[in-house]
């Protein structure tokens, strides 16, 4: 079960995230507030502080020891194809081109003058075009030879464009290029951002980095989405940032899963559905049972992890959300004294509409900006254990009383 087919897409997926958690710490170490990051715009990721633009090319890779970079890597070729598609757009003499990856530079090559502010460029410059001649040469050769498989397929592009440039124009970008080396891989990011935040106590810098993720992950989805503006800015994370630890300190509860959807593999208790169908609901009711059951589900356990004392506030909230369902349970009982199965199930499914579009406004939030899902949700969880139910005979035929 945890092999992965030929056609699998980690690579991509894994890659893609790194640049969302790359520009998540990117931005935190950033000092002014009016700083801004974007995702796959002019680059993997492009930041704008100080009237400065920086487009950052990631390679990342999960391997101990990723192989080194030299003049031939195929992953130095494809960021400089790169810069050289976006070079129109750009003005150079306000814009550096960073190449950031998780591997080392290879000792005695030409590129580690890419990792000093200053300095010649003229033996990489040299190089670099050496190396594109090669490339074409031996290409060349291979086709006046009948191979119809060329070499260097990878880099062939980006050789070719870096040749058709003009001198002045190559030495410009590798003046503006710099190349960040041994970065943090995507399994780093994460503590690397706990232990950065120094203000906050050292039992509660996990928690707070996790919940600053989740968050950033969101406002990700919703800019390549469209729903939000793409540019995310400093200080919408740092008043993020800020609410979390206001949050922690005061105990609060979060409404994390309010509008997830739970994974295509969940199944709720089947008991969930017994007492939906007893009363004769459509599967619409019964879809939507489900939803908000795994989203109460979800929050519920969430909360206890992050705090075990908030269990008994759980628990009494449980107690409220059965008090109000009994006065009302007892009292359809009361009116089904000798009805018949038709009547009472549809007064067993008025009950279980009161649960969904009522109950929340009688009830109230377990806490504040809690939504109605959690009262809605909840009262499906109780139904599980016949807690709760929706039919007057519930007890008896699903047999809770044996």
């Amino acid at each position: 079960m945890e092999s992965t087919n030929a056609h699998s897409a980690d690579a991509a997926a894994l890659g893609f995230l790194y640049q969302a958690q790359f520009a998540l710490i990117r931005l935190w170490n950033e000092t002014s507030d009016d700083a801004v990051v974007l995702l796959e715009t002019l680059d993997d990721v492009v930041l704008v502080a100080n009237g400065q633009t920086i487009l950052e090319q990631l390679k990342h890779s999960l391997s101990e020891k990723p192989a080194s970079l030299t003049i031939s890597s195929v992953n130095l070729w494809k960021t400089l194809k790169a810069w050289i598609d976006v070079l129109p757009e750009l003005d150079l003499s306000q814009t550096w081109l960073h190449l950031v990856t998780v591997a080392d530079i290879a000792n005695g090559s030409p590129l580690l003058q890419l990792t000093v502010e200053n300095g010649s460029r003229e033996s990489l410059l040299q190089a670099l075009v050496q190396e594109a001649e090669r490339v074409a040469q031996e290409r060349a050769e291979a086709s006046a030879n009948g191979d119809k498989k060329l070499p260097h397929a990878q880099r062939a592009a980006a050789c070719d464009a870096f040749l058709k440039l003009p001198p002045e124009q190559q030495a410009s970008i590798l003046a503006r290029a710099r190349i960040k080396s041994g970065a943090m891989s995507i399994t780093q990011i994460e503590p690397a951002l706990a232990d950065a935040m120094t203000s906050v106590l050292e039992n509660k810098r996990a928690q707070v980095a996790m919940l600053l993720v989740e968050w950033w992950n969101r406002q990700i989805i919703l800019a390549l989405s469209k729903v939000r503006k793409r540019a995310i800015r400093r200080f919408e994370l740092v008043s993020r940032y800020m609410a979390i630890i206001g949050d922690i300190e005061h105990d609060t509860l979060t409404d994390y899963f309010a509008t997830e959807l739970p994974p295509e593999s969940y199944q709720s208790h089947p008991m969930v559905a017994q007492q939906v169908n007893l009363v004769g609901a459509s599967q619409a009711v019964l879809d939507r049972a489900v939803l908000n059951e795994w989203r109460a589900r979800a929050a519920r356990s969430r909360w206890s992890i992050e705090n075990p004392a908030r269990h008994e506030m759980i628990a009494k909230y449980d107690d409220r959300l059965a008090e109000e369902w009994s006065y009302r349970h007892v009292e359809m009982c009361e009116e089904c004294g000798g009805s018949a199965e038709e009547d009472k199930r549809s007064k067993g499914r008025k009950l279980l509409g009161w649960s969904h579009f009522d109950a929340p406004n009688y009830v109230g939030a377990i806490a504040p900006n809690i939504t109605a899902s959690y009262v809605r949700g909840s009262y499906q969880v109780l139904s599980i254990n016949g807690r709760v139910g929706w039919h007057p005979d519930y007890r008896k035929l699903l047999e809770f009383d044996k």
